[in-house]
């Protein structure tokens, strides 16, 4: 869930994908009663006729006609708990998730359902559901005393049959598992260093205190384990360059269908030329250092694992484009991918569109989809006189 998607379920109307709770279910010790109307809203959207993901806004409250009013809770639900608990009474395993979203300062919780292979069913009797009763959502609710007839149970079969793979590849936020969609935006710096012919060697060196002459005067000699890094202020101006041009990104891999996906791939092709550029962070320049440590063995920096895990990203380059490989392994329905963490720095103002394949043993040929990349390149330009300033303040 993403702020954007959040804003636009506001202001849609309740039905077979979207429902709204003003206060929290009970769950948490709460009678079998209480927490078979959870039960039954999940299952009612589970079997509902939709071809998209459905959601319960928890902490919404409806306004017919104008735009939801958000009025938040004070406390969440455990995602663990209540996988466990719908999934123990269902005939098979359901796709769904609870995550807790701010939005304007408040707490809401958010579950939602996934398309599903139907019917779903409880094995046996709770609260005030019966087993083998297939409850269904119909428009804006889920009535328990008008369960789905023979005919609709057969229909859903029917279409069960007849689904395929269907993979998705968004963007993901840095530090946690939420989708940020297919669109990010962010601000960058296009700072102009000096050329490197007028940028000064450093002349700093290393020393140390031999013994007090007198009340002012101390002895300094070199010490030999360091050497000055005469390239300091050079390097100091790559690493500059790269931390405000750069940003880490980091994309989610979701198979949304009803069936496997088996050896699961997806390409995103950067043709050169388009103001954007990809990195690993293990490429991006560290910060410089005044003096080198001779003794200090050299790290083993930029060397790729050889052993390749799901979400793993690859880099290829050519003359003419950047391709960017991730392999997914084997996604059941439901099932995520975040690849690994990788670096792209935006050279141009506005929106970059980028265009890739999805792969996979399931799918009758490649499925094709796009990210976009928009937002403001804001130029600006050091001097050497600068830089060395800059350096000398990052030192104190």
């Amino acid at each position: 869930m993403n702020k954007e998607l959040f804003e636009n379920l506001l202001y849609e109307g309740e039905g077979t994908t979207l429902d709204f709770k003003a206060q929290q279910y009970r769950f948490a010790k709460a009678t079998d009663e209480d927490k078979s109307e959870l039960l039954k809203d999940i299952l009612g959207f589970a079997n509902a006729w939709r071809r998209a993901n459905a959601y319960i806004l928890i902490g919404v409250e409806e306004m017919p006609g104008g735009r939801a009013n958000v009025v938040g809770v004070s406390e969440h639900l455990d995602d663990h708990s209540v996988q466990q608990f719908v999934n123990n009474l269902t005939n098979q395993p359901l796709r769904f998730h609870y995550t807790a979203f701010g939005f304007e300062g408040k707490q809401v919780g958010i579950i939602c359902i996934e398309e599903q292979t139907r019917p779903v069913y409880l094995k046996r009797d709770y609260g005030k559901l019966q087993k083998e009763k297939v409850y269904i959502r119909r428009g804006s609710s889920t009535d328990p005393t008008k369960p789905a007839s023979l005919e609709e149970i057969a229909q859903m079969r029917v279409v069960a049959v007849q689904a395929a793979a269907e993979l998705t590849v968004e963007f993901a936020e840095i530090d946690s598992d939420n989708s940020l969609g297919t669109k990010i935006t962010w601000d960058a710096e296009f700072c102009d260093m000096p050329e490197r012919g007028i940028i000064p060697e450093f002349e700093g060196e290393k020393r140390i205190s031999v013994g007090r002459l007198g009340p002012n005067m101390e002895m300094y000699i070199r010490d030999p384990s360091y050497r000055t890094n005469k390239n300091y202020y050079c390097e100091m101006a790559n690493y500059e360059f790269v931390r405000r041009l750069f940003r880490p990104v980091r994309l989610l891999i979701t198979n949304v269908g009803q069936i496997a996906s088996k050896g699961v791939r997806a390409e995103l092709i950067i043709p050169d030329g388009n103001g954007v550029v990809p990195m690993f962070e293990s490429k991006l320049p560290a910060m410089p250092k005044r003096s080198e440590y001779l003794l200090t063995m050299p790290a083993l920096e930029g060397i790729r694992p050889v052993i390749c895990h799901p979400g793993d990203v690859r880099i290829d380059q050519n003359q003419e484009r950047f391709k960017l490989e991730i392999e997914c392994g084997d996604l059941q329905p439901g099932r995520r991918i975040w690849s690994e963490v990788f670096y792209i720095g935006k050279a141009k103002d506005g929106e970059v569109l980028l265009n890739g394949l999805i792969y996979s043993d399931h799918l009758p040929q490649p499925k094709e989809f796009s990210l976009s990349i928009s937002g403001e390149v804001r130029r600006s330009k050091l001097t050497a006189k600068e830089l060395i300033e800059l350096a000398d303040q990052m030192k104190e």
